[in-house]
């Protein structure tokens, strides 16, 4: 990345420090423990004196438990940006006059920065943050100290993934050229294929069951997708298998597939959406080379889940060891941590389904509990895209309690990002700041967290996707 100062003056900083002590922090999602697992390898590689520390958000509280002075160097990765001011008047307040780094893509606050922080983001250089990770940054900023280190691409193609910048079907811009890396180190295989969930590990009919990028009379209904399946194959004179898995299929029947299910799902969309039907129907999907067939790491997606069922409920060592290759007892214990996730989900989905109400506004619809937790409520608000009250068109805001206030996750139908571009994180940033909380995101997917002023935060929202 030759125009970017800011990544080069970086790793001067760093090796500058390489005999000092240094202390790196990390997000908790997918984006952050492969942010990690790359500033670990780094770390290695350059025999620093390095400690890491996990943050789930950088917060008034959260801050005072970083131990800057510590340290002759912090790091942050996939997180920071967003809480420029924060950092900011922190080190002031504490006179800390060492370097900092910060490797982000969200976006960031507008503040004057400090000389001794160097602020690494794809934003400053007028990229988006959509087209690379918190782990895509990291990588960029070790390939910077050593061309070489291509094997760590494959990490920040997965955090790439598990942050779904692959939103259009593929990944594009800088995560492109990531993936290119990856590619040529031997470590991934690019294909096209279906955008169906659990391509190794799920029956074909299952994983169309769940498809919920656009809802049809498939949705939830084993017995009719069935029927669809051998309708397909009479029609056509082949032999579709329901139950074996997507990536067991020969890709001439995965294209039949996608054209009857192109024909069917414009029946279902409005006019100005169809031109983007293909998007969510047909795409890039991305393995990993050296894991088993059939195995939940093989896809990125579902590794991805992986990562989500042990480092929601904090389980970061579990993660981060598979990550560093472990696939013996790490490995068992988060196939173990998925099978409660995925129970936790379902139970949380039911719930919405059978006692929650879902209240609709012009713009969007929004529930509210206090039995969901706030680490998988989003994902439950992604979810109930399933869940027939649930208008699929709209954005859909959760809020549960937390600790001291309220969480609040916002989820988007990817064709409403294309078609009518919606835009979740600027909303929803609005809305939280208003009253006196913080939040951000990407487009299609963001959060917040408030102190109460649940009612004045909704009527905000209403004012943000109506004029923003």
């Amino acid at each position: 990345m030759k125009d970017w100062i800011e990544l080069k003056k970086g790793t001067k900083v760093l090796e500058q420090n390489k005999n000092n002590k240094i202390l790196i922090i990390t997000h908790i999602d997918t984006d952050g423990l492969t942010s990690r697992v790359i500033l670990q390898k780094l770390s290695e590689r350059l025999q620093l004196d390095a400690d890491f520390m996990f943050l789930k958000q950088i917060t008034l509280e959260t801050i005072d438990t970083i131990p800057f002075k510590d340290y002759e160097l912090v790091i942050f990765a996939d997180l920071g940006s967003g809480q420029l001011k924060m950092i900011t008047e922190k080190i002031e307040e504490i006179n800390y006059k060492k370097n900092i780094i910060i490797l982000d893509h969200h976006q960031p606050e507008e503040v004057k920065i400090p000389k001794n922080i160097i602020h690494i983001n794809p934003i400053t250089i007028g990229k988006s943050g959509g087209e690379i990770c918190g782990a895509g940054v990291s990588y960029l900023f070790a390939k910077t100290i050593n061309n070489n280190w291509i094997d760590l691409a494959k990490y920040a193609v997965l955090g790439a993934v598990g942050d779904i910048q692959n939103i259009e079907g593929k990944l594009t811009g800088l995560n492109k050229i990531i993936l290119a890396d990856a590619i040529f180190a031997g470590d991934i295989k690019k294909y096209m294929d279906l955008q169906f969930y659990g391509r190794q590990t799920r029956p074909l009919f299952v994983s169309m069951r769940y498809w919920s990028d656009i809802r049809t009379d498939l949705l939830n209904n084993d017995s009719r997708v069935i029927k669809y399946i051998h309708y397909i194959n009479k029609k056509y004179d082949i032999n579709i298998d329901p139950t074996i898995r997507l990536a067991e299929i020969p890709f001439e029947y995965k294209k039949i597939i996608g054209n009857e299910l192109l024909i069917k799902c414009l029946n279902y969309v409005p006019n100005h959406w169809a031109p983007y039907v293909p998007k969510v129907i047909f795409g890039e999907v991305y393995e990993f080379k050296s894991e088993e067939f059939g195995s939940p790491l093989r896809d990125l997606e579902e590794f991805s889940t992986c990562i989500n069922a042990c480092s929601r409920y904090g389980d970061y060592e579990t993660a981060l060891n598979v990550l560093m290759g472990d696939r013996g007892k790490y490995y068992s214990r988060m196939l173990s941590n998925l099978r409660k996730h995925r129970n936790n989900l379902r139970e949380a989905l039911e719930h919405v389904k059978n006692e929650v109400e879902i209240v609709k506004k012009d713009k969007f619809q929004y529930f509210e509990t206090d039995k969901i937790m706030p680490n998988i409520v989003g994902i439950v608000a992604g979810m109930s895209y399933s869940i027939e009250e649930v208008d699929w068109m709209k954005p859909i805001f959760a809020i549960t309690e937390d600790d001291n206030g309220y969480k609040v996750s916002a989820r988007c139908p990817r064709l409403l990002c294309f078609a009518d571009n919606v835009n979740l994180a600027k909303a929803i940033k609005y809305a939280s700041e208003k009253v006196d909380g913080s939040g951000g995101g990407h487009k299609f997917a963001s959060g917040a967290y408030i102190p109460n002023n649940k009612k004045e935060f909704i009527r905000y929202i209403d004012i943000a996707l109506n004029n923003l």
